[in-house]
C-alpha cells in the first residue's frame, strides 16, 4: 500500500506564478544534474492541460563528451502530453514515442538523432524529446512552436546549457533544484542561492547598451570612461587585461562591455587588481564565473551588468539525494525558501491532486 499524499497547501502553484509573470515562453532551467527539471515540466503540462489551454514543449539537450550511442539517448527525455499539444524534436525519437504525432514541418536543424521536426500531438500519449543544441536553433524553434499552438511553450535544459534560456529565446525561468545539489539540503538551498544571484544582476546604463549594441557584432570589448564615453576596445587574447584597461588619457576605464560573456580566465586577473569597475555582458545565462570571484568582484566594490535582464518566475524542489537519504520534501523546500525569501519556491509534487504517493521525483531515472 502507497501511503497518502497530504492535501496539497493553499495558496498559488507554481502554473499559476506563470500565468501571473505574463511569459508566455518559459525555460524549465535544471541548476544540475538530476535537479527534477523534467518532473516540473511534467507537472506544468498536466496543470496546463487541466485548465485546457494551448501549448507547445521544446528540450535543450546537452552535449556528449563523447557522441556514443548511449550517451546520446541518455539526453532525451520523455513527457506524458495531451492531444493538441504541439511539440519539436528530432525525427528518430517520434518512432520511440507512444504518443501519435503528426508532422507539421521539417526544419532545416539537425542533432545526432537527425533534423528536428515541429509535430502536432494527434492522440495522448508518451513523446521522446530531443531538440536542438544551437541558440539560434532554439530561439527560432521556440518561435515557431509559440506560432503553431497560440500557448505557452515550456523549454527544458540545464545549467550547462543555459544559452537555451537566455531573454530573446524565453521570457521566464522556472528554476530546479534538488536536496543532492551539496552535501545537505542546507547547502544545497546555500548553493541555489548564489545562481539566482547570478541570474539576478542589474541592467547596465544607456551608454553600455549603446557600446554593446555597436561593438557586440564586431566581437570587440568596448571600454567607457566615467562619462559613459568610448575609450576603445580591448584588444583580444591577453593573458592579463588590466593594463588595457585604461582610457587613452591613461585613467582606467569605468566600464568593459564583454561581447562573449565573462569567464574565470577574464575575471581571475582583474579581481587580484586594485582596479574596480563595471562588467557588461549581454544578459546572465553569459556569465560563467566561480562563486569566489563573483563575490569577491563585487565585495571589492565591482559591478557586474548585463544589457538583458532575466525574469525569475519561481523555483521548485525536489528532495531527490543520489548520495542519499533523501530529505523530507516540506523541510527542504522551506529551506530553499528561507535562503531565497525574493522568490517563490514550490514543489510541484506536493501541490499535484490527490493520489498515491510514489517517487515521482525520481521520473529522470
Amino acid at each position: 500500500m502507497f501511503d497518502r499524499k497530504p492535501p496539497p497547501p493553499a495558496g498559488p502553484t507554481l502554473l499559476d506564478r506563470v500565468v501571473k509573470s505574463q511569459c508566455r515562453r518559459v525555460a524549465v532551467l535544471g541548476l544540475h544534474p538530476g535537479a527534477g527539471a523534467r518532473t516540473v515540466l511534467s507537472a506544468l503540462v498536466r496543470d496546463v492541460h487541466t485548465r485546457q489551454w494551448p501549448m507547445a514543449v521544446l528540450s535543450s539537450p546537452g552535449l556528449p563528451l563523447e557522441p556514443d550511442e548511449v550517451a546520446i539517448r541518455r539526453s532525451v527525455i520523455r513527457v506524458e502530453m495531451p492531444e493538441g499539444a504541439w511539440v519539436a524534436t528530432a525525427e528518430a525519437t517520434v518512432a520511440e514515442s507512444s504518443a501519435e504525432l503528426e508532422r507539421n514541418e521539417t526544419t532545416p536543424w539537425e542533432t545526432l538523432l537527425g533534423p528536428i521536426g515541429v509535430y502536432r500531438v494527434a492522440r495522448a500519449g508518451e513523446v521522446s524529446l530531443h531538440g536542438p543544441t544551437e541558440p539560434e536553433a532554439t530561439r527560432e524553434l521556440v518561435s515557431r512552436l509559440s506560432d503553431r499552438s497560440g500557448g505557452l511553450v515550456f523549454v527544458e535544459g540545464g545549467w550547462e546549457r543555459r544559452a537555451f534560456a537566455a531573454p530573446g529565446t524565453c521570457d521566464g525561468i522556472v528554476l530546479a533544484v534538488a536536496a543532492g545539489y551539496s552535501a545537505s539540503p542546507e547547502r544545497s538551498a546555500a548553493a541555489a542561492r548564489y545562481l539566482v544571484e547570478t541570474l539576478s544582476v542589474p541592467p547596465c546604463g544607456e551608454a553600455a547598451r549603446s557600446a554593446w549594441q555597436e561593438t557586440a557584432s564586431k566581437g570587440a570589448a568596448a571600454l567607457l570612461d566615467a562619462r559613459g564615453r568610448m575609450g576603445g576596445v580591448l584588444p583580444p587574447g591577453l593573458e592579463d587585461p588590466v593594463p588595457a584597461l585604461r582610457t587613452p588619457d591613461g585613467e582606467p576605464v569605468s566600464t568593459v562591455v564583454l561581447p562573449f560573456g565573462l569567464n574565470d580566465e577574464f575575471m581571475i586577473p582583474v579581481v587580484r587588481s586594485q582596479m574596480r569597475c563595471t562588467l557588461v555582458v549581454r544578459d546572465a545565462t553569459r556569465l560563467n564565473v566561480s562563486p569566489v570571484y563573483f563575490k569577491a568582484w563585487l565585495k571589492g566594490g565591482g559591478r557586474i551588468h548585463v544589457v538583458h535582464t532575466t525574469k525569475l518566475v519561481g523555483l521548485a524542489t525536489s528532495p531527490f539525494n543520489p548520495s542519499g537519504p533523501d530529505a523530507d520534501p516540506d523541510e527542504f523546500r522551506m529551506a530553499v525558501a528561507t535562503a531565497l525569501p525574493e522568490l517563490p519556491v514550490h514543489d510541484v509534487v506536493i501541490e499535484a491532486p490527490e493520489e498515491p504517493r510514489k517517487s515521482i521525483w525520481k521520473f529522470w531515472e
